[in-house]
């Protein structure tokens, strides 16, 4: 351990030495380094998403192996065919992935675009500081010559769409033409949309939208994380084939409601009879005159 510190050491002051012998200035050196560090560190975000892609791929190959031993009913049948298809699918997202680095190397070794996976989205991040001033929308040289490289590798890749997303971090802006984070985020997406639209990408595969300060990729507490934060990323949309397949809802066929029973027919009874009207009344008769008594008969 103390003949790999000391040599460590030497190896240390020799390249400062060496620095200093070159001319070479010590900002300049400084920066190269933080590109080695940034780049060394990309490599091993990638392998990890790499290693991440290959148990998802393991996991799905399992669980196919362990269901065609039991396809006994129509229910293991159909998970089956769905386990297939996302292994499939997660073939394709990896080809797409390794792809992608092979074809935009020259730019990731450089520092200029990083590549990702975030959300379930394969994701290319462009930092705000290489496309763009301090709140504005105009890409700088630098930035033109980023965007057109990446349009370049973009136009090989058949079939997708993708979502061009502005992101800030969380110092505020209040001017007039931007009012907040949002309008410049959203402005600063439409902005590389356009120049990858010029370069040759199909506008009809590309959307624009902006995110503000509110997904961010690391802390805003520092100078190196607010840095981080204000990016361009171009999200790739998954095809319909690649989602996940919402579970088959049964639909629950609702009881029919009882008939409303009703009472056999029965013949009405007859309509009463209206009650015959009062008839006229007679003339009252003459009083008689009264008859002779007869005396009573003796028998």
């Amino acid at each position: 351990m103390i003949f790999r510190a000391a040599r460590t050491g030497l190896l240390m002051c020799s390249v400062s030495l060496l620095v200093a012998g070159c001319g070479i200035p010590k900002n300049q050196y400084d920066a190269a380094l933080a590109d080695a560090e940034r780049s060394k560190a990309h490599a091993k975000d990638l392998e990890t998403q790499n290693q991440a892609q290959q148990k998802t791929r393991a996991d799905l190959e399992a669980r196919i192996k362990e269901l065609e031993g039991k396809t006994t009913d129509e229910e293991t049948r159909a998970q089956l065919e769905e386990l297939k298809k996302q292994k499939a699918a997660a073939e394709a997202r990896a080809k797409l992935f390794d792809d992608l680095v092979n074809k935009l190397k020259k730019m990731t070794d450089t520092g200029k675009i990083a590549i990702a996976v975030r959300h379930g989205q394969i994701v290319l991040l462009l930092e705000n500081d290489v496309l763009f001033d301090v709140g504005k929308t105009e890409l700088k040289p630098e930035g033109v010559q980023a965007i057109t490289d990446l349009a370049a590798a973009l136009k090989t890749v058949q079939g997708r769409r993708f979502m061009v997303e502005g992101h800030t971090d969380t110092f505020p802006i209040a001017t007039k033409e931007f009012p907040s984070n949002w309008e410049l985020s959203t402005a600063r997406g439409v902005a590389v949309t356009k120049l990858l639209v010029a370069k040759g990408v199909p506008a009809n595969e590309l959307g624009a939208s902006g995110h503000a300060e509110f997904d961010p990729v690391a802390p805003n507490g520092t100078n190196e994380g607010r840095q981080a934060n204000r990016r361009i990323e171009i999200a790739l949309q998954p095809n319909v084939e690649e989602l996940i397949a919402l579970p088959d809802f049964k639909s629950v066929a609702r009881e029919p409601k009882p008939a409303a029973t009703t009472p056999p027919a029965t013949k009405p009874p007859p309509p009463a009879k209206p009650p015959a009207p009062p008839g006229k009344p007679g003339k009252p008769g003459k009083p008689g005159k009264p008859g002779k008594p007869h005396p009573p008969k003796v028998g």
